[in-house]
């Protein structure tokens, strides 16, 4: 019987590990389905992976780094850097790696949960902090006709092959998103060919990228000054973009503002065309690399090597719908066969913000309440972006209206201290569960509903028919909290505790037999 169970070791599991210490809490297990630490940075070790903010912004608040070897650092180091916070923060010696949860059961009678794992062990814990993340699997399958025929090699960027050498080869990469984008710009200097499938251009921005310098890491190095730049960021984005969302363009008319959002997605696409016209010299490829969406309808793109790609004589860009695999190919529905020696499927992943994410049966609260059909039946809400009702002790760090800023780390810090706090206020009461409270849950649902309108609207309004995870198969727009970084950060740090209903089961569990730890 541990008092917290923690499901994932990537950025939020780490993060959960040092703030529960922060607090006193020493007794907790990190179930970990791989080998190590990382998350999507231990999985997605492909060309070209780097992340797609400047690195100051993209680590963990309470661990700052000056010495990134560029401003938007490679894929490798961020891993690298993750390993290292957590050896500093103490997180190895509670780690179990290659523990998959396949199943979270609660125990009223206990007041605990049973974690069933893949290999049939159990565990209990008092507390349960789902650290999952976004990206929660790879989909499972390509669907593409023929490609289980195809006689090349298929990668996928979670599961590249490093040894496979691309140097020579006829590659196609099919999407465009941004493991797309970053895989095509890195294999076109080094492939003999790359065919560039395409099915929705995106909006591709440049990065502006640059060494870190000794001098510039000494500089950052000075007190307070990386602690300045995240909060510059922070007020920056609230001040620009969140805050007029949600708490301006929220209350006009509806009417005005499906006629005056898109207008500025139009200046934008003005100005986007004049950049293609700079970087892309073919004006055919240049109106098939036009979006057709709003600019933050997506997340844009970042790359400064992928519009110039369509600038070489040995690539394209194929826009016509692929039909299918062929024994030696890829074959569209115009009829032509273009042969390849690999193929990269760069077709995403589950989101967290999809219900059909959330398998039935696998995670049981009170009663039997089932998160998986309340998903299904209710649509994806929650308290905080983390806490459900009939989900006693459990909270989501990547939960449904859960994201806001624009850093995932701080991201992560903001809804884990206030799980923390929940944690922590249960055991100061002297009690043994916390609930979040039925009219707790509709009335903090309720005003992001109300602040997201203009959010909702754009998305939904003005770009129907998008197919991105802002929107999700339900039609609605769980990805984004609508709310201010700042009101997100004071929330996690002064939210009324007593939305919580806290009380001490009947019975308590036999023994720490009941757990068989490895």
């Amino acid at each position: 019987m541990h008092d917290v169970a923690i499901i994932g070791a990537g950025p939020g599991g780490v993060t959960a590990a040092h703030l529960l210490q922060q607090s006193g809490i020493d007794d907790f297990v990190i179930l970990e389905r791989a080998d190590d630490v990382g998350g999507t940075w231990r999985d997605n070790h492909y060309p070209g992976l780097a992340v797609d903010i400047p690195s100051l912004w993209y680590q963990f608040p309470f661990a700052r780094e000056a010495g990134w070897s560029r401003l938007f650092a490679p894929g490798p180091e961020i891993h690298r850097y993750i390993r290292d916070v957590a050896r500093r923060v103490g997180v190895y010696p509670h780690l179990q790696t290659h523990s998959e949860v396949v199943r979270q059961v609660w125990e009223d009678e206990g007041g605990c949960w049973r974690l069933e794992i893949a290999d049939g062990r159990v565990i209990t814990a008092r507390f349960l902090i789902s650290a999952v993340g976004g990206y929660v699997n790879a989909k499972p399958d390509v669907p593409i006709d023929g490609i289980e025929n195809f006689g090349g090699r298929v990668l996928r960027p979670n599961d590249w092959d490093d040894e496979f050498d691309v140097r020579g080869k006829r590659v196609a990469v099919i999407g465009t998103g941004s493991s797309g984008v970053q895989i095509a710009g890195a294999l076109a200097p080094i492939a003999a060919s790359l065919d560039v499938y395409q099915r929705t251009p995106a909006w591709v921005l440049p990065k502006v990228d640059f060494d870190i310098t000794p001098r510039i890491s000494r500089a950052l190095r000075v007190p307070g000054v990386l602690a300045g730049i995240d909060w510059a960021g922070r007020w920056l984005m609230d001040l620009a973009m969140v805050g007029p969302l949600c708490h301006v363009f929220s209350r006009l008319p509806a009417s005005v503002l499906v006629k005056a959002m898109p207008l500025y997605d139009s200046y934008c696409r003005a100005l986007y065309r004049g950049y293609l016209r700079a970087v892309v010299k073919d004006k055919h490829t240049r109106d098939k690399l036009v979006p057709r969406y709003g600019i933050v309808a997506k997340r844009p793109v970042i790359s400064s090597s992928f519009l110039q790609i369509f600038n070489r004589p040995d690539t394209q860009l194929i826009t016509t719908p692929i039909e299918r695999i062929t024994r030696t190919g890829v074959q569209t529905s115009d009829g032509v066969e273009r042969p390849v020696d690999l193929i990269v499927t760069a077709t995403g992943y589950e989101l967290w913000t999809d219900p059909e994410t959330y398998r039935p049966g696998t995670i049981l609260g009170r009663d039997g309440i089932d998160l998986a059909l309340q998903y299904r039946a209710n649509g994806l809400q929650s308290y905080a972006g983390s806490a459900y009702p009939g989900l006693p002790n459990r909270w989501e760090l990547v939960g449904p209206l859960g994201f806001v800023g624009f850093a995932w780390f701080d991201y992560l810090e903001t809804v884990t201290t206030h799980v923390v706090r929940a944690i922590s206020e249960t055991r100061r009461r002297g009690a043994q569960v916390a609930e979040i409270s039925q009219a707790a849950f509709a009335r903090r649902n309720d005003k992001l509903r109300r602040q997201g309108k203009a959010i909702r609207l754009y998305l939904k309004d003005c770009n129907p028919g998008l197919n991105t995870y802002f929107v999700n198969s339900q039609g609605d727009t769980v990805y984004h909290r609508p709310e201010t970084i700042f009101a997100a950060w004071r929330f996690s740090r002064t939210s009324p505790l007593d939305d919580y209903v806290y009380s001490t089961p009947l019975a308590q569990p036999a023994s720490e037999t009941s757990a068989s730890i490895a």
